[in-house]
């Protein structure tokens, strides 16, 4: 095993924000997006790390509807909404797309980076496909970051939101946890399989390749990544402290038709690549992570106070053993680095959602999610481009010395 440490950069800070694209300049030998492949510019057979930072050819739209499904064991209709990124018509004359929620509470409604708001599709097709599975009480939108770049580099991004674990829901009543994470996984499946059988003559249907599936997800989103690639939870483990307690988790474990469904497990063979961001481990088995068939890159902050580095960084490092496997860590980061909510949000409603945001990733002291959530993007863009599309000339760059600037990040591979 191997680590090894950023290398002395300033790479150039294509921030896709809300508000618009920033980008700055730098020469091969100043900045870690030029250069040689020793410095993070061509090698490996011609990959360009600049690639992974820059906006692709494809002009982005952005478009929300609901999907439904059968859900597990309830068998009650399960709908969704899922936020789309994707390849649009050049030249369409669309607006920019806006990121709006809102309640009878809240109002929020922020402008896009570089998405189009419902373009048409482009009229290529086969596009490579990824699902984002956001966090606990969190939200779909949360992948605009990933959804703007990967869309414009010609891939469609789908980020659901998890009904009943969203950060609306979390201000009335969520689901029991151990509902949400009998649902999330069987949520990743039914986006897939929508966008396999057509999404009911929407003008998506047959534009994406879901034979090859990458999924990835933030902290409940990590357990959901793991699940999707074949990761089982232990039910025995989960159910073990629920003699005579009338919890709601609980009463959910009860129901033999939830025991029935947690057991059958939740693996979908048509995902092919993982990339799990400050994940909850929740009551994945033991040995489960070892027998995953598909590649992971490992995304943590070593500061993360949510899920921790010993408790659940580390543990899932030494579970995981498949030989494309790596580690992305940042020493300076913690558990919203991987999101927007630090400089998206005002202080009042940041601290509203998330009162612990400041001690766990947004106040000083961290690595600033301006700067780290490029560089979080490019490498799951380019483990998106290795292990979905085949291209190898990427693993000379994900497994090189790391992005970014000088000490934002450590890579550890087996």
């Amino acid at each position: 095993m191997r680590t090894l440490s950023s290398f002395g950069a300033t790479v150039c800070a294509v921030a896709f924000l809300f508000i618009s694209i920033n980008g700055c300049s730098g020469s091969a030998s100043d900045s870690g997006t030029g250069g040689t492949a020793g410095s993070g510019g061509m090698g490996g057979g011609g990959a360009n790390v600049d690639e992974l930072f820059a906006p692709g050819p494809y002009e982005v739209g952005y478009r929300e509807f609901p999907v439904t499904y059968t859900a597990a064991a309830s068998g009650a209709d399960r709908e969704l909404l899922l936020r789309v990124w994707y390849p649009a018509v050049a030249d369409s004359g669309a607006d920019p797309a806006r990121y709006a929620l809102s309640n009878d509470v809240i109002s929020i409604d922020l402008g896009a980076g570089i998405a189009l708001d419902a373009p048409p599709v482009n009229e290529e097709s086969g596009f490579p496909f990824v699902v984002h599975s956001h966090g606990n009480g969190g939200e779909g939108l949360l992948a605009y970051p990933y959804g703007e770049l990967m869309a414009s580099h010609g891939w469609i991004l789908v980020a659901p939101n998890h009904t009943g674990n969203t950060a609306f829901d979390f201000l009335d009543v969520p689901d029991p946890g151990t509902r949400s994470a009998l649902d999330r996984p069987h949520d990743i499946t039914a986006v897939i399989d929508e966008f396999e059988s057509g999404l009911s003559g929407d003008e998506l249907a047959g534009k994406a390749d879901t034979s090859s599936v990458f999924v990835f997800g933030h902290s409940f989103g990590g357990y959901t990544t793991f699940a999707s690639g074949g990761a089982d939870v232990d039910f025995d483990a989960a159910n073990e402290g629920c003699d005579g307690s009338m919890s709601a988790s609980c009463e959910v474990l009860a129901d033999p038709d939830v025991e029935a469904a947690y057991r059958a497990g939740f693996g979908d063979p048509r995902v092919v690549a993982l990339a799990p961001q400050a994940p909850a481990l929740v009551s994945i088995a033991e040995g489960e992570l070892a027998a995953l068939e598909v590649p992971t890159m490992l995304m943590t902050g070593r500061l993360d106070q949510t899920t921790t580095l010993e408790e659940q960084a580390l543990p899932a490092w030494m579970g995981i053993d498949h030989p494309d496997d790596f580690w992305v860590e940042m020493p300076k980061g913690a558990h919203f680095t991987f999101i927007t909510i630090c400089h998206d949000l005002t202080e009042d409603l940041l601290l509203f959602f998330r009162p612990d945001a400041n001690e766990d990733g947004c106040g000083p002291g961290f690595i600033p999610t301006t700067e780290a959530i490029p560089v979080l993007a490019a490498y799951v863009l380019g483990f998106g481009r290795r292990h979905v599309l085949g291209e190898t000339e990427w693993d000379a760059i994900l497994k090189g010395p790391p992005l970014g600037n000088e000490g934002d990040f450590v890579v550890t591979v087996k």
